[in-house]
Parts: C-alpha cells; sequence; structure tokens
C-alpha cells in the first residue's frame, strides 16, 4: 500500500541505483553510481578511481527511472476482504557528480524518497449510533472513503575526500520536502466533549457535559467514543534535512569495506488544513435528542480543522557494507543495516485546532481543539543483503541478490502504510559503454516475495484491528550513466 521508491530494501527510505537494487541492496561498497552516495558518500571517489569503468573522467551524469507496482490483498477481522485502488507508481532520478581534484569529489542528486497512492471505500462499525433507535440491532455500520497520497522529494548534495591511498571520507545532506493528502476515519474519546450541554437539557439531566450525557445515555451499550470521518491535506513547515557520514576502506586488493551513519533528521512540523464530518456517529445521535426533545442542537456536522503534526523527524541509521573480489571478474557483496524506527515515531500526536464551525466549540470546549495520539509504535529494523555480480563479457555485468529486513510496521496502521515484506529477491545486468559509447545502460529487477502479516490493535480506528495483508511488490530500474 506504500509505495516506497526504495522497494523496501532494507526498510529504507532512501532511493537506490540500479547496480545495487540489482543485489537486493548489497553493492554499495564501491560505488558503481553516484545515487550510492544517498547511502554513503564516501563513495564518490569510487567513480572516477582507477579501477571505475571510466578512468580519467572527471564528470559524471546519471539519470534513473524506477516503476513499482504493488499487489495488496487486505482482510477484515471478520474475514471481509476490501477492494484496493492501488495504481503503480513511476519516480525519475537525477544526479550529477564531478572531482575538484584527484582527492576530491562532490555530487547532487534530485530524487523522490517516499510515495504512496492507496484509495478503498471500508464498512465500518460506530461507536454510539445503534441499527434500531431504541439502542437494539448492534453498532450501526457506515462506509467510509479511506485514501492517501503521499510524496517525499529530496535534493542531496554530497562531498568526498582521500584521506589515504585506501581510506575514504565522505559528508552529506538530505533535505526532504513531504506532501501529504488522507482522508479516512478517526475514533475521538467521549472524555474529549467537555462542553456543558444547553440550560433546557440541563434541566432534564443535570449538570453535565456532551461526553458525560452520551456516556450515560448509552451506558447499555458500553461506548466511550464516537466516529468521526475526516479528509484533508498537509506539508511540511520545513525541510526535514538529514547529515550522512561514511568511509570506505580498501582492506586489501581484493577486499572493499563501507560504513555509514545517518544521524535522526531535523524535525519539521506536518501542517495542512482538514474538513472533519461528525454525521455518521455523533451527528445521528445529536438528530435523534432533536426528534425527541423537539430542539436544535447541531445545525452543521462539518467544520474546518488547521491540522498540526508536530515534530516530525526520519530515523537514525548505521550501516556496514562489504565487496569481496573472488576473481578478476567475480564479486560477492554484503550490506546490514540498522535503522531506529522505534525512537522516530514515538509520540506522533495530531493537533486539531482553531475549528471554524463555532457549534464544535459548544460541544469539545475550550477553544474547540483536539489531539489524536496516532498509536504509531514501530520497532527497529535490522536489513542484510548479500549480491553477486559476474562480468560475462568486457561491457556486460550480470547481478542477483537476496534480502531480508525485518518488519519495523507496530502499533496502529494507517490507511495507506502497510508492512514490509521480509524476503526479497533481485537480477540486474549492465550494458557498459566502453571506449567508443556514449552511456553505460543498467537494468534491474527487484521482487519482494508475498507474504501474510496481520495488524495489531489499532488505537486509532478499532475496526482496523486484526486485518490481515497479503502484499507483493515488484519493481523495475532503468539507468543511463555519462561520463566524460
Amino acid at each position: 500500500m506504500t509505495l516506497s521508491l526504495s522497494a523496501q530494501q532494507g526498510a529504507e527510505i532512501t532511493g537506490i541505483s540500479a547496480q545495487e537494487a540489482g543485489t537486493a541492496g548489497a553493492a554499495v561498497s564501491t560505488g558503481q553510481s553516484l545515487f550510492d552516495a544517498s547511502t554513503n558518500p564516501a563513495t564518490l571517489l569510487d567513480l572516477f578511481g582507477s579501477r571505475s569503468r571510466h578512468p580519467g573522467a572527471q564528470h559524471r551524469f546519471e539519470i534513473l527511472a524506477r516503476s513499482i507496482n504493488t499487489t495488496t490483498d487486505v482482510s477484515t477481522a471478520g474475514g471481509s476482504a476490501l477492494m484496493i485502488d492501488q495504481p503503480g507508481a513511476v519516480g525519475p532520478f537525477f544526479g550529477y557528480a564531478s572531482t575538484l581534484s584527484d582527492d576530491v569529489a562532490w555530487s547532487l542528486v534530485f530524487q523522490p524518497t517516499l510515495a504512496a497512492d492507496f484509495s478503498t471505500t471500508r464498512l465500518t462499525e460506530l461507536q454510539i449510533v445503534t441499527v434500531n433507535p431504541d439502542g437494539t440491532g448492534g453498532p450501526a455500520t457506515s462506509n467510509v472513503p479511506m485514501a492517501t497520497e503521499l510524496t517525499q522529494l529530496a535534493l542531496e548534495p554530497s562531498l568526498a575526500w582521500r584521506a589515504s591511498k585506501s581510506l575514504n571520507f565522505g559528508l552529506g545532506l538530505s533535505i526532504r520536502n513531504t506532501d501529504m493528502k488522507s482522508s479516512s476515519a478517526a475514533e475521538v474519546a467521549l472524555s474529549d466533549l467537555q462542553g456543558d450541554i444547553p440550560d433546557g437539557l440541563a434541566g432534564i439531566f443535570g449538570d453535565l457535559s456532551w461526553g458525560e450525557l452520551i456516556a450515560q445515555l448509552g451506558e447499555d451499550r458500553g461506548a466511550d467514543s464516537f466516529q468521526a470521518t475526516y479528509t484533508g491535506e498537509a506539508s511540511s513547515s520545513s525541510p526535514s534535512i538529514y547529515l550522512k557520514f561514511g568511509g570506505t576502506w580498501q582492506a586489501n586488493r581484493n577486499t572493499r569495506i563501507g560504513f555509514w551513519y545517518r544521524p535522526q533528521s531535523s524535525a519539521t512540523n506536518l501542517e495542512g488544513q482538514v474538513v472533519v464530518d461528525l454525521t455518521d456517529d455523533l451527528g445521528n445521535f445529536v438528530e435523534a435528542l432533536e426528534d425527541v426533545l423537539s430542539v436544535e442542537l447541531l445545525n452543521d456536522a462539518t467544520s474546518n480543522y488547521d491540522f498540526s503534526l508536530a515534530s516530525v523527524a526520519f530515523p537514525q541509521q548505521a550501516g556496514f557494507s562489504m565487496e569481496r573480489w573472488m576473481t578478476d571478474t567475480q564479486r560477492l557483496q554484503t550490506k546490514m543495516v540498522w535503522t531506529d524506527w522505534s525512537n522516530a515515531f514515538s509520540d506522533w500526536t495530531v493537533n486539531l485546532s482553531n475549528p471554524s464551525n463555532p457549534e464544535f466549540v459548544d460541544y469539545l470546549g475550550g477553544d474547540g481543539s483536539v489531539d489524536i495520539d496516532l498509536g504509531l509504535k514501530w520497532r527497529d529494523s535490522i536489513a542484510i543483503s548479500t549480491g553477486y555480480e559476474i562480468d560475462v563479457h568486457p561491457r556486460v555485468t550480470l547481478r542477483s541478490g537476496i534480502g531480508w529486513s525485518r518488519n519495523p510496521v507496530g502499533g496502529s496502521v494507517l490507511p495507506g502504510v502497510s508492512p514490509y515484506n521480509q524476503w526479497h529477491v533481485a537480477a540486474g545486468a549492465s550494458w557498459w559503454a566502453g571506449s567508443e559509447g556514449l552511456a553505460d545502460w543498467h537494468l534491474a529487477v527487484v521482487a519482494a516475495i508475498p507474504e501474510k502479516w496481520t495488524a495489531g490493535t489499532n488505537t486509532v480506528l478499532s475496526d482496523l484491528s486484526g486485518d490481515q495483508y497479503d502484499q507483493s511488490v515488484v519493481s523495475v530500474l532503468i539507468a543511463a550513466t555519462f561520463a566524460w
């Protein structure tokens, strides 16, 4: 459901090169592409070294196109299958690298780092409205449209320098802007309805808040929340900025080791507007009260709100990679990555403020604002990839690879955010330009092996608890490299 442009390799959200993709994410120890600097900026110098395909070149331009097709089947805890609209995605990547001297190189990359396009309509159970007005028949149901559109674009400058004959270091930035559109439903606690009921109702029920009144009238149902639907969009208030540190070490003639560390990104706020609709649950309940008491209690069940998700930051990461030349034409690649998702998604709480409808202030009390805990409780991810490369011809390289990553998704699952598949396999090839050619061409295919995953308790919308996902992902990458 989330179309990550990493094809889930290593639970990562950064784009990778076609060469790296062809080994399931492993080939990043010796820079074969300037996009490898997105992971380890120290690899830039390898693009211009004596073992590169273009020794003596001082400039490099790369363009990459990546398509991703995700197929997801979702079944509810009750066994109902959802109809998912999930179009494929295509992401363009551009990059330029150049040398400043024999020992210094730099690059600038523009790439999408995250994307999603998902929609479905889901039958949910309301919290306080029942099938029959007298409270019998069980919870009433509602068809809720759910959709997520997510785009994150990054501009990434990198610099690498040679510290010694066998040791390179690199420093980089990733400057990312995020845009999101979302529609779904959320459950709001009755205890948030702190506004006092009107004097006319107080004369009948006593001095109660709206939340206390509804809980009292629905005591036999045990309702402690109500369902509200929403549609909104938000963008980063300022770009999220990553620092990236990396190094490569030539341990011996046949062994190259890479290592990198990326601190947690700078925090930003996702800010925007959302339309909240109380009609289906609280609105229908209040309408029934109006009919019984012949009073007007809620004229408009919708309101615009300012949306803010404060202090959004993306995770720190550390990684290790190794390339081993077995012969002059065969190489083994290995990569291990740790990503600190557990701290990145802690305490994510949405604040809705400044309601345009003053009636919402009457119900909620105070200034009419409300906080919703997203309930994200992701855990750290460990990823391991192994790849093999063979030069079957001076101008042809073939690749393959397999990778495993721990699924980090825990806690509430938001519509459009799915689990990562644990296993993925890959294959790829390069056609090298040679002395008279214009461009190197690269192709890779990555497939996330289908698997089933069951969601836990969802604190945002209980109807999503226990959903079972069956997901597969196929990604195709085509790249061209120009060196001069």
